[in-house]
């Protein structure tokens, strides 16, 4: 783990320090990558309703704002879901395109991980929380046939903290509905590795000394399967508004633990967003 945080850290301060902040201009739409423009982005606000953690019994709304910039192969966003006309889905943190083609994508990008406070919800009361940190994620899609994608990612914690790693696998299929609106369906699966289990879904034995409940120290394995939906629609050339949901299932070893409270979890959400 330590010589692959070796091999990601110059990248990502490459893409960091290397590179001046976008400035705005206006996005249009592009069948290839060669032709899009240098500068673009998007200000939109996104509202969600979702369980406070994986696991949770408890659900809360969150509405929030959000800034996409993109200079050339570089971008940085404020929030994810994001999708403008040019670039497809947006990734929250910063980063840059690897291998921008039309059938094949590889991003390599930095983000901000909040973490987890007991006071995040009741069910956490005295458990132990998980410290921020900063995760790099590297990420493939392939555009297998033209309203097809397989996605896969890998995406660890670079600080060395309580983040651990997680890989993902997606497919999704795309339907245009009219010229102006598509429907899209997928669905996926996630594996995490031990680190990132025992933060997540673990209870130390302090914590089970505090609280009363069993310990519980899950080893690595599948997180959780999820299937989603999303329709998106373009008003014109500078407004998009979208609206989508989906259910996950937990899996062992995360199906196991104490703090899985109900292992169904549904999400949904919808936002706009003025394109420049």
């Amino acid at each position: 783990m330590q010589a692959t945080m070796r091999q990601i850290l110059p990248v990502a301060i490459w893409m960091l320090a290397g590179t001046p902040l976008p400035a705005c201009a206006q996005v249009e739409a592009s069948p290839s990558p060669s032709a899009r423009p240098n500068f673009g982005g998007a200000i939109g606000l996104q509202w969600s309703n979702a369980p406070r953690y994986q696991g949770s019994n408890l659900r809360e709304n969150s509405l929030q704002p959000g800034i996409y910039l993109r200079w050339g192969r570089f971008w940085v966003a404020t929030a994810g879901n994001f999708v403008t006309r040019q670039d497809g889905e947006v990734l929250r943190g910063v980063g840059a395109e690897l291998v921008q083609r039309d059938d094949l994508r590889v991003r390599l990008g930095l983000r901000l991980d909040p973490g987890r406070k007991t006071r995040d919800s009741p069910e956490l009361a005295e458990l132990d929380d998980i410290r921020p940190t900063v995760r790099a994620r590297l990420s493939a899609t392939w555009r297998f046939k033209p309203d097809w994608q397989l996605g896969t990612g890998w995406s660890t914690d670079v600080l060395g903290r309580q983040g651990g790693s997680l890989v993902d696998l997606s497919i999704s299929h795309s339907i245009r509905l009219s010229q102006r609106t598509h429907w899209s369906l997928g669905s996926s699966l996630s594996w995490a590795d031990e680190r990132y289990m025992l933060a997540r879904f673990g209870i130390s034995p302090a914590a089970a000394a505090r609280t009363g409940r069993p310990a519980y120290e899950p080893g690595g394995g599948w997180r959780d399967a999820a299937l989603n939906t999303e329709l998106r629609t373009d008003i014109d050339r500078r407004w998009s508004v979208w609206a989508g949901a989906s259910v996950s299932r937990l899996l062992r070893p995360a199906l196991a633990s104490p703090l899985t409270l109900k292992p169904t979890q549904v999400a949904t959400g919808a936002g706009f967003a003025w394109r420049f």
